[in-house]
């Protein structure tokens, strides 16, 4: 038992090593007995300092902290008006860190400048409005946020950059070209505007509906199955738009040109007859596509650069799935079976998995462990329940830039918000393991960035707060308020 338990030890502390870094330990951000407390994460995209931003009451503590997280300055302010608390995303000139605010129906903005070479915050209120448009997303890309809506009625896209006075450029970029006629009724045009207001067929509340997504990291079937999806690639924002059955739009946006390339391509359901639900996802270059019935299933790899199919598979309800490296699961929670505190339960039979994913929301996620691609295919349904919807006190402290029906906006920080995705949703999905070329391989799947994360977390003590999870610097990043200690930390991770 002895040399277990050494055994065990020195196993830790390899993992420990490997897996993880502390990289800062700070004192004194929280100084009352307030429970809410929130931290924010604002990297720089240009030099690779971060600032850390901890909100408890009315109060903001802005640490800065450099590529090598050695404290360089500090600054306490009070928060800008309540009425401003979701955050869109930030500029950086210099030392200066603007957070751009607006209140919960997007026509009041306002900014809180943060200038860590004079320790000084100052609130701005803007005299900007979006008449005629609706908020869509907003992005931050070479540490300049760019605030993106939509000309109702219409497929134009209207980018505003902000200036270092707040001043905005408008920048107009047609989506026309994925215009078409609506097969249900010949009087009407599907247009980008039709596309991203709610769901498909009840678009009666006006809301605007996409999914920001982090190709970085792992993502859940809950966040991959909607139909419309924003993707930020380097120098490139990409619509995704799977309304339509037979095929996948793609608006590629130009952020230096701000010009726009729409492309279409066909879905499995394009060729052959028989599938009910469909759907799509970019990783890597390539476009995963998707198409279910309760008779059969196939998804498909397709080069983006080369516009070639790579490989395929299909399956139908006959058949045993030859390429799946997991059992059928079906679970209350996400993909990752050890986010999830309900039932989970195993299936065996082709029939029952089609039948489960075809009667639900339809999505494909991929990431890559070392060379291997884990792909998963499967479906998710919402849960209804009566307690509301909150994720580690989102709903106390600012709110996040991207809507969902109850109004918390998250996707100000898609890691953070798709981590914590598992628990209003019940799956149906099955794991697959390739290679380079898409040939299947088999064995286990190899843990991801985010079973690291849950392991880490796992051994943290219950009462910790403000929790925030980032990327920044290429890694993934855990920082949590030790009430105990009366320390933030903040560990790093090898993705």
């Amino acid at each position: 038992m002895r040399k277990v338990v050494i055994l065990i030890g020195l196993w830790c502390v390899v993992f420990s090593s490997v897996a993880q870094e502390k990289v800062l330990e700070l004192g004194e951000v929280f100084d009352k007995k307030r429970s809410n407390k929130e931290c924010y994460a604002l990297p720089n995209q240009l030099n690779k300092n971060l600032v850390l931003l901890f909100e408890e009451g009315k109060q903001f503590y802005a640490q800065l902290v450099d590529q090598d997280y050695q404290e360089v300055s500090k600054v306490n302010a009070k928060t800008i008006p309540s009425k401003y608390r979701y955050i869109l995303g930030y500029n950086i000139i210099g030392n200066r860190y603007s957070i751009f605010f607006s209140n919960s129906q997007n026509t009041k903005f306002g900014v809180q400048t943060f200038n860590f070479d004079t320790n000084i915050s100052e609130n701005t209120l803007l005299d900007f409005k979006i008449k005629g448009e609706k908020y869509v997303e907003s992005i931050v890309h070479n540490n300049k946020i760019h605030l993106i809506t939509i000309t109702r009625k219409t497929s134009d896209l209207n980018i505003y950059t902000f200036d270092h006075n707040f001043k905005p450029t408008k920048h107009v970029v047609s989506l026309k070209d994925m215009e078409y006629p609506n097969p249900k009724n010949r009087n009407h045009t599907i247009t980008a505007y039709y596309l991203l207001l709610s769901i498909a067929g009840d678009r009666s509340r006006s809301i605007i509906d996409i999914e920001k997504i982090e190709g970085s990291n792992p993502n859940v079937i809950e966040t991959t199955s909607k139909e419309n999806k924003l993707y930020q690639l380097d120098n490139q924002l990409i619509f995704s738009f799977d309304y339509d059955h037979k095929k996948t739009q793609l608006c590629f946006i130009d952020l230096e040109k701000f010009s726009a390339e729409v492309k279409s391509y066909d879905k499995p359901s394009k060729t052959e007859e028989g599938y009910s639900k469909s759907n799509s996802y970019i990783f890597d270059n390539k476009l995963f596509q998707i198409a279910s019935s309760n008779q059969k299933m196939k998804f498909t790899v397709l080069d983006l650069e080369t516009e070639k199919i790579i490989k395929e598979y299909k399956v139908t309800k006959a058949d045993s799935i030859t390429f799946k490296n997991s059992p059928i699961i079906q679970e209350g929670g996400g993909m990752f079976p050890s986010f999830s505190e309900n039932r989970v339960r195993e299936m065996e039979k082709t029939s029952k998995y089609l039948r489960k994913i075809s009667s639900s929301n339809l999505g494909i996620s991929v990431y890559k462990v070392d060379d291997e691609y884990n792909v998963v295919l499967g479906g998710t349904k919402e849960i209804i329940t009566n307690s509301g919807f909150g994720i580690n006190g989102f709903g106390s402290g600012l709110g996040f830039g991207g809507t969902i029906d109850n109004g918390i906006w998250l996707s100000f920080n898609p890691t953070f918000y798709n981590y914590n995705t598992y628990t209003t949703t019940k799956s149906t999905y099955i794991n697959c393991l390739f290679d380079s070329n898409f040939n299947h391989i088999k064995g286990d799947i190899g843990k991801n960035s985010y079973d690291i994360l849950f392991e880490f977390e796992d051994g943290l003590n219950d009462d910790i707060k403000a929790v925030n999870i980032f990327l920044h610097q290429n890694k993934l990043h855990y920082g949590f308020f030790d009430p105990n200690k009366k320390t933030y930390e903040l560990f790093s991770f090898n993705r």
